[in-house]
């Protein structure tokens, strides 16, 4: 990989198929080789400029050649009530249209080589798309940051979930869609419209499927067929299962992936970055040092 002192920092948007807005940072490397992107998918209710890796992954990721995109989906931030949006009230399958606009963008400025990045329920998003994507043949590998099983977690902790469920499903019966449950309904830190809830946790839901450790088989995550990277600490996570053998289940189900456990670390990697950053270049020198 080549180092790269030429970075331009620009803010950027696109246009989602079902006419959102969505906002970003693009880190690009100007040089004209390698063309490669990395596109990360932020977690619940965060944003492009709030994970506490971006500032690190903005600075030190051009310098080898790659550029880096940190966007926002239409699950930033809580609410939105001007076009309603935010974690309490996205589908969690609508996460496609986004990723579509993201590296529809990438591929109008010339990228070929994309890489898809995603921390919590990014993660959770990103595998998803593998089974969903438009444009799913143009990615060339996965990083996995913080691994999550958002569904198994929250039917695990909080007892609140199957009560919650019910009165959702009873308020979308009753055309009330977009009435919010409690203030503390969605994992005892949000709260989330009745049809939100029912398409974050009912049984069968989309976000069931994607990274569901619970379950002990990953069907979509063990079809992937590209390099893929998983990272994650050893503090608090969300995994359900405990989070060495979440990183073995991830190890038994797909031949592609490198995991990485960093010591004395949370879910969002503070005061850690460094020790990231070095994981990731290592993962992309591996992978892409031809391109």
């Amino acid at each position: 990989m080549k180092n790269e002192s030429q970075i331009l920092y620009q803010l950027v948007s696109v246009n989602t198929k079902d006419n959102l807005l969505l906002h970003g940072l693009l880190a690009e490397n100007l040089s004209k080789e390698p063309k490669s992107i990395i596109i990360n998918i932020h977690g619940t209710a965060s944003n492009f400029y709030e994970e506490d890796f971006i500032e690190t992954f903005a600075k030190e990721l051009p310098k080898t050649g790659f550029s880096v995109m940190f966007t926002n989906n239409r699950g930033a931030g809580n609410y939105n009530p001007h076009d309603k949006t935010g974690a309490a009230v996205e589908k969690f399958e609508s996460c496609v249209l986004d990723i579509d606009a993201w590296i529809g963008f990438a591929i109008k400025k010339g990228y070929h080589n994309i890489i898809l990045s995603g921390h919590s329920l990014g993660s959770e998003k990103i595998v998803y798309y593998s089974l969903k994507g438009k444009y799913w043949d143009k990615i060339n590998a996965l990083i996995l940051l913080a691994p999550s099983d958002s569904f198994g977690y929250l039917y695990k902790n909080d007892k609140s979930v199957k009560d919650n469920l019910e009165k959702a499903k009873q308020l979308i019966k009753e055309n009330k869609r977009g009435v919010f449950l409690n203030r503390y309904s969605y994992s005892n830190i949000m709260p989330k419209s009745a049809e939100s809830f029912a398409d974050f946790l009912d049984i069968n839901s989309e976000l069931s499927m994607a990274l569901p450790f619970h379950k002990g088989k990953l069907e979509i995550y063990n079809k992937i067929m590209v390099p893929i990277l998983a990272v994650i600490g050893d503090k608090k996570e969300y995994t359900t299962i405990p989070v060495k053998e979440a990183l073995n289940l991830l190890k038994k189900e797909n031949s592609c992936v490198e995991v990485h456990q960093i010591k004395k670390c949370n879910h969002d990697f503070e005061g850690k970055k460094n020790k990231l950053i070095k994981i990731v270049k290592k993962f992309l020198d591996k992978n892409f040092s031809g391109f």
